[in-house]
C-alpha cells in the first residue's frame, strides 16, 4: 500500500482501504516526449534559452520510438459513519 492509501489505513474516517493501479504503456516519438517534457514546471521555469539546449540534448540521446510506463495508483476507501 502507498501513499495516501496508508494514511487512509490510519484514518479513524475511512474502512475498507483498497489500492488499485492502472497499467498505462504509452509509446511516442522523441519529439512528441519532447513535447510532454515541455508541459512539466521544471522545464518551464528555465529560460527559453536553457529549455531549447536541454530539449535539443535530450532528443540527440532519444531512440527514435520512447515507451513510457504511465501507471495510475487509485486509492478508494469508505467513509466511516459518524456514530
Amino acid at each position: 500500500m502507498q501513499w495516501p492509501g496508508t494514511e487512509l489505513q490510519r484514518s479513524e474516517w475511512f474502512a475498507d482501504v483498497q489500492q488499485s493501479v492502472i497499467e498505462r504503456r504509452l509509446a511516442m516519438s522523441a519529439r512528441e516526449y519532447i513535447g510532454l517534457l515541455s508541459t512539466v514546471s521544471a522545464y518551464l521555469e528555465l529560460p527559453a534559452s536553457e529549455q531549447e539546449q536541454v530539449f535539443s540534448r535530450i532528443v540527440r540521446v532519444l531512440p527514435e520510438r520512447v515507451e513510457i510506463a504511465a501507471d495510475i495508483t487509485v486509492h478508494l476507501a469508505r467513509r466511516r459513519c459518524e456514530q
